[in-house]
């Protein structure tokens, strides 16, 4: 959402002149806002569930559309919101405002932790020595503080790290989604498909909040909207196109990998695309994804570092958290937001620690998942609050948010209790914070 909203309030045309980009160029900002690095290390957890996991895909691309639907209509309907928090206060009051704001600034550093786990497994692929269970978590921690170093230094190291990466980042996916056919076994692919003997509903439960995780950031499409030509016609389109793309990559390439490792090698991998493609290509290649995928997870990681610390300082000088992280003047970075952010950071990646890597990321990303979709929620309701008065507009904003708010639901309740205890101690602490700040 950060750089979508950094594109809208850096670019945003004069006013009485056209944006600067079409259909597809909005497309492409919707879709670079989902795709990052924690898809690499998806299929090692659904490996778990089987190859049944493919329809946990469909389920979370479908809800994904319509919580995207609800961020289409919420654009216009409060044109002064600046991010997630705001659209929640404008229908709902400070005390969701607060709540959303903290929900989401957690979510960074739960994601965060999640990132720094895929760092590990990308460096136990390429140094087999230190893709033991003992060594996952100091290189982990490693990764994190390396992160805060470098948004520490300032925001222009941070772009620097992400234009490097970027342009890497997808290079593993789209070979597996492109040339892994060529190696795809159907018979695997059956055997795959439901090692634990799962019910329908539990494994596309299981399987489709993990997949909602390569589907966050949906809420950029509305953000873009500054920039775009004709925005009430193309970011509908665009957004239907970007979420759609991403659907149809992530599905091609988690069903590729199924059909060339047994479920459980998936389960166990530290670096499911790089031990696909050296099964499939050799193990220069496997090489290759797994140094791609450790750049573009350094990048992301690096990124959402200074995204968390700025989502802490602008939640501050809204009122919304406490005045220590507030902006100081004539500050490059703000020291406190980023001390904050790598011991949270830390801590979680600690209280999570799990047998295998995918098991500890599925814990990281569903938790993460939770708390977004707590946030998704909440901004349906307050689209459904609004909107406006009953006509064949409303009905059909109303429509979408219920969608919205029903896919949400229903992905949150697959959630294991550990999970779900994890992820409610934010939203705990949102209300004892909201009634501090109520006193000050």
């Amino acid at each position: 959402m950060a750089l979508a909203e950094a594109v809208a309030g850096s670019q945003a045309p004069a006013k009485g002149r056209h944006g600067s980009i079409g259909v597809w160029g909005a497309a492409a900002l919707v879709t670079g806002s989902m795709v990052g690095s924690g898809v690499y290390l998806l299929p090692a957890t659904m490996g778990a569930v089987g190859s049944i996991s493919i329809l946990g895909w469909v389920a979370a691309s479908l809800a994904a559309l319509a919580i995207a639907g609800v961020f289409v209509w919420l654009g216009p309907a409060a044109p002064r919101a600046k991010g997630l928090p705001d659209y929640v206060e404008a229908g709902l009051g400070r005390f969701f405002g607060v709540q959303c704001g903290v929900a989401y600034w957690s979510n960074n550093w739960v994601g965060d932790a999640a990132l720094g786990v895929a760092l590990a497994g990308s460096v136990g692929y390429l140094v087999p020595g230190l893709a033991t269970h003992a060594a996952r978590l100091p290189l982990t921690l490693a990764f994190i503080w390396v992160a805060v170093a470098a948004a520490w230094i300032g925001p222009r190291m941070v772009a620097r790290v992400e234009g490097v990466t970027l342009g890497v980042g997808l290079l593993p996916v789209v070979l597996a989604a492109v040339f892994g056919w060529l190696a795809f076994h159907p018979a695997m692919f059956l055997a795959n498909w439901n090692p634990q003997g799962l019910g329908l509903t539990q494994a596309v439960g299981a399987s489709g909040l993990t997949a909602f995780w390569g589907f966050l950031g949906i809420e950029c499409a509305a953000a873009v909207a500054g920039v775009v030509r004709d925005p009430a016609r193309n970011v509908p389109r665009a957004t239907l196109l970007g979420v759609g793309g991403v659907a149809v990559l992530y599905i091609a390439a988690c069903t590729v990998l199924m059909g060339i490792l047994p479920a459980g090698a998936l389960a166990a991998s530290s670096a499911p695309f790089a031990d696909a493609s050296r099964t499939a290509f050799g193990v220069g290649v496997g090489a290759l994804i797994a140094t791609c995928a450790l750049l573009r997870a350094l990048g992301c990681l690096t990124g959402w570092t200074l995204v968390s610390a700025e989502t802490t300082r602008t939640a501050a000088d809204g009122g919304m958290f406490p005045a220590l992280f507030r902006t100081r003047p004539g500050e490059r970075s703000s020291a406190p937001n980023l001390l904050a952010m790598g011991i949270l950071t830390s801590l979680m990646a600690i209280g999570t620690v799990s047998p295998t890597l995918g098991q500890q990321f599925s814990v990281l990303a569903n938790v993460s998942v939770l708390l977004t979709l707590y946030c998704y929620v909440l901004a349906g309701v307050s689209l459904i609050r609004i909107s406006g008065p009953g006509t064949a507009r409303r009905a059909a904003i109303v429509t979408t948010a219920v969608l919205a708010i029903a896919a949400a639901l229903a992905l949150a309740a697959s959630a294991k209790p550990l999970e779900l205890a994890l992820a409610l101690v934010p939203l705990a602490c949102a209300a004892l914070l909201y009634l501090w700040l109520r006193r000050r």
